[in-house]
């Protein structure tokens, strides 16, 4: 009954994790609705703000931009101009409106395009589209010339979806290349290297992302995140996320659904173990050769269903790059390209292999001795834990449980030294970088997962000892990182907004206390009429007023006031907003400037093509009391220059056109300024390496723990839903990747699958279970069985490799058909032309 109650445990630990996000987020939007009730205006000027999904679905929703380009709140008017200047040149396809935000204090770059610049971006990326029926159908790389034969091409909604948009101005962005011997500060760029990349690599950028379009996201909520017995909607998942992302989910619930075939026979044979020991041996025997031969069907399968998931979205046999950019961090002497003859950076292989050898292979050998260090540990204490007789029975747990926790944060600790190995191996192109950081955190996490496991089943050979080691690492594993997938996202969402400190919360908690003393000392003061014009209404009475005036001014030094804070701090904006909001001025002087003078999403003097340094030219003004107003002049900009000078201009105070009263005091965040303040959503890497681990327990020790398969199976229903839930609601859009396959990762675990067969056999030939069976097989006759059998086993993995087609018939068939097609088409369209 031991399997069934550690079942049951994960079972419940799942469903706490589930509980856990719904709770999580309620409990958010509960505490955001009573926080800005309670503190209204100082709550959010002293930048506690807790958001949740519900809350943030409320923003006000940002118009007119596809990509946010941030920058910290320090950063100097010649860095902005430098690159607004440069991005106004060199791709004046974009659109490009500055805003800061004043809540969390950022400097940011709105940037879109018009449809007509993005159908000509989409033919230099070569971006693949549907083609009509009566021109062959299937998709083809688009072509400005004959657009006519693409669907919805006359639709600008429904021909560009946008991930699509935001794909093709990052395209963009990423090509704005420097010049011979441009520099910023002290950045010297060499010739035609990619500017952006560059600054984000030196955190000149702070942020690059796309933001989310809150109606798509609130149907992938129904139809995706909250259908949990439905299927996964894979195409709307491809249009909004882009292939990466959709193939990793196309994956996992591919994987999902085969695992039901060994959990459902693991229970089976799990049941039939209770009889007698003879029992036992052939089903533990039976199930590690069908798991083994599952593994390998499981694998060539999905390369398949992978083939015809590429296909449909249009990247089957997409053409490489033929000559891949260097990454942002590569470094190097520079040096002349023998290829390009430019100059570039080169950094000696020798160099590489020196470090890789001399630092990087003695850090591995001391993390895995610190692995096998703490095994040892957890050992002994385990086996003090069992020597006290007194000593419940789930007592024997705790250092399983100990060595499950210590294994799962040692994995991010192995993450972050493999990922600084790599850095410091300096690979020059990012396909290279990935393929070592994939074998890297591979070799570590083969080691750190497994070596307790190898350690009882070959040293120890105790097989209750390896079932019972093997379903706590399973279950608390998976609990953990679900736990941390769930919290994650909204602790580091509200330590970006809300400061999350241990004063930021006790003062939180002394307000909130304070309040309710305060509001049930007078509730029996306040009449009805009264509860309605100041409680009930959310205005403060003349008391409440008194109190907060007092605590605002101990905010601010002596002798400054609040105003005049926000004056100063507002004078690094005041270029800026002018930048933005310039053609919105009066032409004449005269009455005060309207408040609309900073409505969001006004135009820019970049859209009108005008010079940045001539806007500033016109606004810089030592003047702490006001601005002069820009007259209109025939003889343009000189004649507006001597037009003020000449007679003086009614002077207004900074904050009327620079932070207007209506905007300083609202509550509300914009969908710019809330996403801004998002945790970034890495790449597909740690989703990955989680099931790789998982299907490395369940293929490797599956005749030890026949109930394994169950256990990942319910965990992997919570994981889409939960991998899902945080894509959603916690994290930054990512930009869309277009991608074949799922990579190495396919590679990795076909190795998993081989090492499988070798260990499955081993324990087998070492455990007991084929001398039980034929006891009168000598111990020479029991190896040559045992090396037959793995033989035997690799041999039907072959066939079974060699068997299977990668590509379906149909898709091959499919492929032909649309190319003679389209070839026939276009004779057609030739010859009536």
């Amino acid at each position: 009954m031991l399997e069934m109650s550690l079942l049951l445990i994960l079972f419940h630990f799942e469903k706490v994790t589930l509980s856990l996000s719904v709770s999580l987020s309620l409990s958010l939007s509960l505490s955001l609705c009573l926080s800005d009730k309670l503190f209204g205006k100082r709550l959010l000027q002293a930048g506690r703000h807790i958001m949740s999904h519900k809350s943030w679905m409320k923003t006000v929703p940002t118009e007119n931009c596809d990509v946010l380009m941030t920058f910290a709140d320090t950063t100097d008017d010649h860095t902005l101009l430098w690159l607004l200047n440069h991005i106004r040149l060199g791709i004046p396809e974009l659109i490009i409106q500055i805003r800061h935000h004043k809540h969390t204090r950022v400097y940011a770059f709105f940037v879109t395009a018009t449809y007509e610049n993005l159908l000509r971006g989409a033919e230099e990326m070569a971006l693949r589209k549907a083609v009509k029926p009566e021109f062959g159908g299937g998709t083809r790389s688009f072509s400005c010339e004959e657009d006519y034969i693409y669907e919805n091409i006359e639709s600008e909604l429904c021909f560009f979806t946008s991930q699509e948009r935001q794909s093709i101005i990052k395209y963009w962005l990423d090509n704005l290349r420097a010049k011979h011997g441009e520099v910023l500060h002290n950045i010297n760029f060499l010739e035609g290297q990619p500017i952006i990349p560059e600054l984000s690599a030196r955190g000149v950028i702070q942020q690059v992302f796309p933001l989310h379009e809150q109606r798509i996201l609130s149907q992938l909520m129904k139809s995706w995140v909250q259908a949990v017995c439905e299927k996964q909607p894979l195409d709307d998942i491809c249009d909004y996320f882009g292939v990466k992302i959709a193939m990793y989910f196309a994956w996992l619930g591919f994987y999902t659904t085969s695992m039901l075939y060994p959990a459902v026979i693991g229970f089976v044979l799990w049941m039939l173990t209770e009889s007698d020991q003879t029992s036992r041996d052939i089903c533990c025997v039976v199930f590690a050769l069908f798991n083994v031969v599952w593994a390998t069907l499981f694998l060539e399968r999905w390369k398949r269903r992978g083939a015809e998931l590429a296909y449909k979205w249009g990247t089957l046999d997409t053409p490489a790059e033929s000559l891949e950019e260097p990454r942002p961090q590569f470094r190097g002497v520079k040096r002349c390209s023998p290829i390009t003859g430019c100059e570039e950076f080169y950094y000696p292989p020798w160099r590489r292999r020196v470090f890789r050898w001399l630092v990087s292979l003695p850090i591995c050998i001391l993390c895995l001795c610190f692995v096998f260090l703490v095994m040892l540990i957890c050992f002994e204490l385990q086996e003090f834990v069992m020597g006290i007789k007194e000593m419940p029975r789930l007592a024997r747990f705790i250092p399983k449980i100990m060595l499950a926790i210590t294994v799962t944060a040692c994995d991010e600790v192995y993450r972050k030294i493999a990922c600084w190995l790599n850095d410091m191996e300096n690979y020059r192109l990012q396909s290279a970088y990935e393929k070592n950081l994939i074998i890297k955190m591979v070799l570590f996490q083969f080691v750190n997962s497994y070596l307790s496991l190898f350690y009882i089943g070959f040293y120890l050979k105790d097989m209750e000892r390896l079932k019972e080691m093997l379903a706590t690492l399973l279950i608390i594993r998976q609990f953990l990182q679900n736990v941390k997938e769930v919290l994650q996202p909204y602790l580091y969402e509200r330590h970006k907004l809300g400061e999350l400190t241990l004063r930021a919360v006790w003062d939180l908690l002394l307000s909130v206390l304070l309040k309710y003393a305060r509001l049930a000392a007078g509730k029996a003061q306040i009449s009805p009429t009264d509860q309605c014009l100041n409680g009930g209404c959310g205005v403060p009475d003349e008391d409440e007023r008194g109190e907060r005036d007092e605590a605002d001014s101990g905010r601010f030094s002596e002798g400054e006031t609040e105003e005049e804070s926000l004056i100063d701090c507002g004078l690094k904006l005041r270029k800026v907003s002018f930048i933005e909001k310039v053609d919105r001025r009066p032409v004449c002087s005269g009455p005060p400037m309207d408040n609309s003078f900073l409505e969001e999403g006004s135009p820019t003097m970049v859209e009108k093509g005008m010079d940045p340094a001539s806007v500033f030219e016109m606004c810089d003004d030592d003047d702490d009391n006001g601005i002069h107003d820009v007259k209109e002049s025939s003889g343009g900009g000189t004649g507006a220059a001597e037009g003020s000078s000449t007679s003086p201009e009614p002077k207004m105070k900074r904050e009327s056109w620079m932070d207007p009263p209506e905007e300083r005091e609202s509550t509300t965040l914009t969908q710019a300024e809330m996403e801004s303040c998002m945790q970034t959503y890495a790449d597909t890497f740690q989703d990955y390496q989680e099931m790789f681990v998982q299907f490395g327990y369940v293929v490797l020790f599956s005749s030890a723990f026949p109930l394994a398969a169950m256990c990942a199976l319910i965990n992997n229903i919570i994981e889409i839903r939960s991998d899902a839930f945080k894509l959603c609601t916690g994290l930054q859009r990512p930009f869309g990747l277009r991608v074949e396959s799922i990579g190495q990762w396919q590679t990795a675990m076909e190795a998993m699958g081989l090492i499988a067969i070798i260990v499955n056999c081993y324990l087998i030939g070492q455990c007991g279970q084929l001398q039980r069976l034929f006891p009168w097989l000598s111990p020479e006759m029991a190896i040559i069985s045992i090396v037959i059998l793995e033989h035997f086993a690799i041999l039907l993995k072959y066939i079974i490799h060699v068997a299977i087609p990668d590509i379906p018939t149909w898709v091959r068939e499919e492929m032909a058909k649309l190319d003679y097609q389209r070839r026939e088409a276009f004779k057609v369209n030739f010859e009536t032309m």
